[in-house]
């Protein structure tokens, strides 16, 4: 909006000289003065602060607070130095100026946090540079912000949020919170509109606002490292791996039988030795070099996806649409569900007992992580905090990836029962329609996890739910029949139309082509060979049973062995994993590789792989746990 000129401005002006700095570059690191002579503690600054709506009632809400509101608009200025004046505050003075380097106002760390309250979105892309939330901005935010100091950026404009946000990530900084919009969640509660803000919202637009600051060692990280983080934190070793190679170097040094290495999730016999179904052994050797050398399509071959479906569904046959597309692993087909169904800056939403290996895909994409409580004060599964959490977050995003990784999950064993499907489903369908609702069951051990019908029964369930919720299966085929490292899995939706499916297949094929182009050909020819070969497919069932049924074995022995020494544990259902809650899981497993036992810590407890131990070993087990509890 066009402002008119104000007539006699500098004598105007004249009035409010205690309001006004005129040379800020002359304040640079003398603004704590200032600060202590108000009688105010935080300093806070505003980028624009209009005719001084939100500035006036921020003063006058903090007066702990001393801030800087900053204004290139004369005219503008004036209307917000007179509403200072009529509330009598002494805390705000005023820079009538157009920011062009902070850090020429500012030294290092010297302001508390930032507001950016409905910056021009100069949409035109030759100005980018010149928009407020440019990462060149970013850079003097960052450098005079205190180490916990906060950006608050808010607007109306899309294009300018998804423009900051991917800007905030591009400069390696931290997400606090995130919502697109403000005033129908729980973050408006501390809100103060500002005029725009006031006048779109009466228009209907939704108003964005997001919180982010430093990551933490970032300072640090700038001055040392070439690699660009892009928001995430990179540990120095891959936890599980790293513990897990710690745990083979010690039985190379110490012998098989003096360690136990309850840490990769894959079977092993009571030997130590990787098993591997005979009958997928056959189909992987009988492989003709085309079958394995050639490329594969980028959903995955024909035969590959009717066989997987097959695999991941067994006797359920969907009333819907089924869409496929092969991923490398279940990982890949869990990027590719977060990568299509939430926006950067979203949070998506996972029980608390999980494979970390989630946060980190969300990492990569600019994603965050929000956890319910998977168990109540029972033991049973909290769908209280469930609904409680998915409204949350439904509040404050427009979409919503849910992983809910059953049966058998990892790092519990833990698997729903139909009945707490139920209560999921009815969580999902009370959800505002307008709002898209990915639901990812992670399947990765649904064929470890009990009798093959049973575990599926939830199946026929997810059809119940309503249209803007479409579930997926993240279908681990490398896990189901033993050939880990080729890397064989699928991302499967069961949509309700036609189109959903074939945008499904669409955007996820555009995503692996980018990601890792076609998966190998080799695994997906296996599993077609087996499906299409009656009695090699009853020779991989009738094995899965046998090995089913020794994890089984394994699981119940260290459960009879945990209550008998007192042990407590998260209750357990099946699958490759038994995990025990503590309140330093980093702790515990540095004090049982002293005794060379390996298990991970995970962030709400230890988890120990039934999978990769003897019988023997699992009874072993629970004692040793108990005493590094104890020490």
């Amino acid at each position: 909006m066009r402002q008119r000129k104000v007539k006699n401005l500098e004598e105007k002006y004249a009035k409010y000289e205690e309001f006004l700095v005129y040379h800020p570059e002359a304040c640079k690191g003398n603004w704590q003065e200032r600060v202590r002579k108000a009688g105010c503690t935080g300093l806070y600054l505003e980028v624009g602060c209009g005719k001084g709506k939100f500035i006036s009632e921020m003063a006058e809400r903090h007066p702990e607070n001393f801030y800087i509101a900053v204004e290139g608009n004369r005219s503008v200025l004036l209307r917000a130095m007179e509403k200072i004046r009529e509330k009598g505050l002494t805390n705000v003075v005023f820079v009538p100026d157009f920011i062009v380097d902070l850090t020429d106002w500012f030294r290092d760390e010297e302001v508390d946090g930032i507001y950016l309250n409905f910056s021009d979105p100069l949409p035109k892309n030759y100005s980018a540079k010149k928009r407020l939330t440019h990462r060149s901005k970013l850079v003097q935010y960052e450098r005079i912000l205190k180490d916990d100091g906060i950006v608050t950026f808010k607007t109306d404009n899309t294009g300018l949020f998804e423009f900051t946000i991917q800007e905030i990530l591009a400069n390696d900084m931290k997400i606090h919170e995130l919502t697109r919009d403000l005033h129908h969640c729980e973050y408006n509660e501390d809100n103060i509109m500002t005029e725009y803000e006031a006048k779109f919202s009466t228009l209907g637009e939704n108003i964005k606002r997001v919180k982010f600051g430093r990551r933490e060692g970032r300072k640090k990280m700038a001055d040392t490292s070439f690699a660009a983080y892009n928001g995430r934190t990179v540990p120095k070793e891959d936890k599980i791996f790293g513990i897990s190679g710690r745990a083979k170097a010690a039985i190379a040094a110490k012998g098989k039988e003096n360690v136990i290495n309850a840490t990769i999730g894959a079977l092993l016999d009571d030997e130590g030795k990787l098993i591997v179904l005979s009958s997928v052994d056959e189909a992987v050797k009988s492989l003709t070099p085309a079958e394995y050398a050639e490329y594969a399509p980028i959903a995955g071959t024909p035969a590959f996806k009717e066989a997987i479906v097959k695999a991941a569904l067994g006797d359920y046959q969907p009333k819907g649409y089924v869409g496929v597309v092969a991923s490398p692993g279940g990982t890949g087909s869990l990027r590719n569900a977060i990568a299509n169904y939430s926006c950067p800056g979203d949070k998506f939403l996972t029980h608390d007992w999980h494979w970390t290996t989630y946060k980190n895909i969300a990492m990569e994409m600019g994603r965050d992580e929000e956890t319910f409580d998977m168990f109540d004060a029972e033991g049973n599964f909290n769908l209280e905090d469930f609904e409680y959490k998915v409204n949350k977050l439904l509040r404050i995003q427009d979409r919503l990836v849910i992983i809910i990784n059953t049966p058998a999950n990892n790092p519990t064993g833990y698997s729903l029962s139909d009945e707490d499907w139920d209560g999921v489903i009815r969580v999902l369908n009370s959800t505002d329609p307008a709002k898209k609702v990915a639901l990812v069951a992670d399947v990765a051990y649904i064929d470890f996890a009990g009798d093959e019908k049973e575990v599926r029964s939830f199946l026929p369930k997810l059809e119940e739910l309503n249209s803007n919720i479409l579930p997926m299966l993240a279908y681990s085929a490398s896990k189901t029949f033993t050939f880990y490292g080729c890397r064989c899995a699928a991302t499967i939706c069961l949509a309700k139309t036609e189109e959903v499916r074939d945008e499904f297949v669409r955007v996820l094929s555009f995503s692996a082509r980018a990601s890792w182009s076609n998966c190998p050909r080799g695994p997906q020819e296996v599993i077609a060979k087996i499906y299409n070969n009656p009695e090699l497919l009853a020779k991989v069932d009738e094995e899965r049973a046998g090995f089913r049924n020794m994890l089984l074995s394994r699981g119940h022995a260290f459960e009879e062995e945990a209550a008998k020494v007192g042990l407590k544990m998260v209750p357990f259902r099946g699958g490759f994993f038994c995990s025990v809650p503590c309140e330093d899981p980093d702790a515990v497993s540095k004090k049982l590789e002293e005794a060379d036992v390996f298990v991970v810590p995970f962030t709400k407890g230890v988890r120990v792989s039934i999978a990769s131990i003897s019988e023997a070993k699992c009874r072993k087990l629970p004692k040793l746990i108990l005493e590094a509890l104890e020490a």
